[in-house]
């Protein structure tokens, strides 16, 4: 029986967004001079570190080497979500990049219907494109007219994000069997430590480990505030609400996310809404309330 109830998955995934758009402003504060890729392996392996100390807490049993390959092929997918989402950044805007993975959730859902078939998928469909929807008129408030994306970096990030839509269902289908009873400290620690060491080869294969010489204390202190807040804590809490919640409904929690980035900039820039991003609002708001009432399990309780 799961220790985590229905209510309390959904409680602790409102706390993701929250961590998760705060993480865009800390991430602006490091150096730009020093190689992005370099600078997630470090956030991923500082998080990993975090954890050890509750491993040996815990006193978590022996992973077995069926469960090492699981780890490090969801660190894999990991490591080719960052890794895509960097190069793609080289040649093409944010706002592009953000308005592709507005599809990693409806992705996520086709992986969960295949990986995990009779979740009720078909209920979520709908209030999923509404959701979906709502988070595009959001996201392309930024964009700017007449500028066509590079094919390059939105097919280099579209392999990303079916790595990132594949690893929730897929963590779900290991967590029945070759991961079964892996505590969400135990996973993250895992898929954090092998997806570090995949990222770690691609800068030292890039050249970009020698940025790191380039590294400030402030930079360090901001790496470990997004270790600990944006990284460990949020890869916590997805692992604690997978197998509660539907994996497609808990990636779909980033359109909450893009939601409580506009209202920051409503509220604390002064910036007035346009008719567009209140209808964004609305329908990120509905869509979300609708994933949520559909992905209650039979069993679930609050």
């Amino acid at each position: 029986m799961n220790p985590v109830s229905f209510t309390q998955a959904n409680l602790g995934m409102l706390l993701w967004t929250l961590l998760i758009a705060a993480s865009f402003f800390a991430a602006a504060q490091v150096s730009q001079a020093i190689d992005p890729v370099l600078l997630t392996a470090l956030r991923l392996l500082f998080s990993a570190l975090m954890f050890l100390p509750l491993l040996w807490l815990k006193g978590t049993s022996p992973t077995t080497l069926a469960g090492l390959r699981a780890h490090a092929v969801l660190g894999l997918l990991l490591a080719l979500y960052f890794g895509s989402l960097f190069e793609a950044l080289r040649y093409t805007s944010a706002v592009n990049t953000g308005t592709l993975f507005t599809l990693v959730p409806l992705l996520t859902l086709l992986f969960e219907a295949w990986l995990l078939p009779g979740n009720g998928q078909q209920r979520r469909l709908l209030p999923m494109l509404v959701a979906g929807a709502g988070a595009l008129l959001l996201i392309l408030k930024g964009g700017a007219a007449g500028q066509l994306p590079s094919l390059y970096a939105m097919g280099v990030y579209a392999l990303g994000c079916l790595a990132m839509a594949l690893y929730s269902p897929l963590s779900q289908r290991f967590k029945a069997h070759s991961l079964q009873g892996r505590s969400p400290v135990a996973m993250t620690f895992w898929n954090m430590l092998f997806g570090a060491l995949f990222l770690f080869v691609t800068s030292l294969a890039s050249g970009g480990w020698r940025s790191g010489v380039l590294l400030s204390g402030n930079d360090l202190l901001w790496l470990l505030y997004l270790a600990l807040f944006a990284t460990l804590a949020t890869f916590w809490l997805l692992h604690r609400a997978i197998g509660v919640i539907a994996p497609s409904t808990v990636i779909s929690y980033i359109y909450l996310s893009t939601l409580c980035l506009t209202l920051f900039h409503w509220l604390w820039l002064g910036q007035p809404p346009r008719p567009g991003e209140l209808l964004g609002a609305l329908l990120v708001a509905l869509g979300m309330f609708g994933l949520v009432r559909s992905s209650r399990p039979s069993t679930a309780t609050a």
